[in-house]
């Protein structure tokens, strides 16, 4: 037996397809992994306002003052501007993909020393981050800074 392939045929083999998809969706979709960006997600929200006017403090900075984030084969330096105040504040490689992934430093740099962070390669693995710097003067200034970063 033949089945002609008419207009039809066609509006029912869609049909079909259509229902079939949607089944699939339904039932394998919701066991896929994923995970939140993070736990507390409301309370971050609403400490957003604060993020956005350490960004603009960023904006403010001359250029001679800006930070300067170079990427090497034996890691990534960080290079602040040499500011005559001690500060101190944290940095984070996010990584979207694993939570495990996620490394998250503290650092006090003092007024007198050198003013540069170094991330050797053994912390990194191989894909996007997103390089997070938050950072407050002594005179309780704060920046924010972030950065996408492709580690090879």
């Amino acid at each position: 037996m033949k089945i002609k392939f008419n207009f039809d045929t066609g509006i029912v083999l869609s049909l079909v397809i259509f229902i079939i998809f949607i089944i699939y969706i339904a039932f394998f979709f919701p066991y896929a992994k994923s995970q939140l960006v993070s736990d507390r997600y409301y309370e971050e929200e609403i400490k957003y306002q604060d993020i956005i006017n350490e960004k603009k403090n960023v904006l403010k900075l001359p250029k001679n003052k800006k930070i300067k984030i170079s990427i090497l084969s034996s890691g990534i330096i960080i290079q602040f501007p040499s500011i005559n105040e001690n500060f101190y504040g944290f940095f984070t490689l996010f990584r979207s993909s694993s939570k495990d992934l996620d490394i998250t430093k503290y650092f006090k740099i003092l007024e007198n020393s050198e003013k540069t962070l170094f991330i050797p390669k053994k912390f990194l693995k191989r894909g996007y981050y997103k390089l997070i710097i938050r950072w407050k003067t002594d005179k309780i200034k704060k920046y924010f800074i972030e950065k996408e970063i492709y580690w090879k």
